[in-house]
């Protein structure tokens, strides 16, 4: 049986085009890895009132389907609390949200981590859809469309940013 020149040309193309597509999908970058953590308790009304009108919000969302929530109980007369009293998936960022919050006591926290990085700290509430707007400009890559200046240490005292992003 004689075969086409054209075949071996034609599997070599194909090949070509395999790997020229393998080398596209490796070249784009993956969706970031997103983490919410909201700290707070039962203590600090903002706290609760944010718990009962907009975490509902937040969790009616795309964007929450595509970030990781973690909510830490806390008092307000305390600082991030001991790794003893965190959820496990919190314990890895322990050290980071002690330096982003400068061991400030106060509720509530909150911190946006990207990639197992602290993206934004912050004391007070934010609207569901200011956080999915944060999350979203994360996720699309767009910093210019971030809400709120990222603060990456809160200063010891007063609602100032000691290291801005």
């Amino acid at each position: 049986m004689q075969t086409s020149p054209l075949k071996p040309f034609a599997l070599a193309c194909a090949v070509l085009s395999v790997g020229l597509a393998g080398a596209a999908q490796a070249q784009t970058p993956a969706a970031p890895s997103i983490h919410f953590i909201w700290m707070g308790g039962d203590d600090c009304p903002p706290c609760v009132r944010w718990r009962k009108e907009e975490l509902p919000k937040l969790q009616a969302s795309p964007e929450f389907k595509q970030m990781r929530f973690s909510y830490v109980r806390k008092v307000i007369g305390s600082a991030v609390p001991p790794t003893l009293f965190l959820p496990d998936e919190v314990v890895p960022y322990k050290d980071q949200l002690d330096e982003a919050s400068n061991r400030r006591i106060g509720s509530p926290q909150a911190a946006l981590m990207v990639n197992g990085v602290v993206h934004d700290y912050f004391f007070g509430t934010r609207t569901a859809e200011q956080i999915i707007d944060m999350v979203e400009a994360v996720r699309t890559g767009r910093p210019a469309d971030y809400p709120f200046p990222r603060c990456l240490k809160v200063a010891k005292t007063g609602r100032t940013c000691e290291k801005p992003a």
